[in-house]
């Protein structure tokens, strides 16, 4: 079975996000795509598809993530 670079992307971003739900701080963009070495805008468009499904949330400004 093969799945898209998207999917296999966005299952990294969810497991990254798992895995540091625990910290007080929300996760950047840029470190889930500098640990995975995932393009950052490609990332960025998954995980803007991702928050609209629900899946994940987001917070805007100097300490967003």
């Amino acid at each position: 079975m093969r799945i898209s670079a998207k999917a296999e992307y966005a299952c990294l971003a969810m497991l990254e996000l798992a895995a540091n739900y625990a910290e007080p701080q929300p996760l950047r963009v840029k470190a889930i795509a500098d640990a995975h070495q995932i393009p950052q805008r490609f990332l960025l468009q998954i995980l803007l598809q991702l928050k609209a499904a629900g899946l994940v949330a987001s917070i805007r400004g100097a300490a967003g993530g």
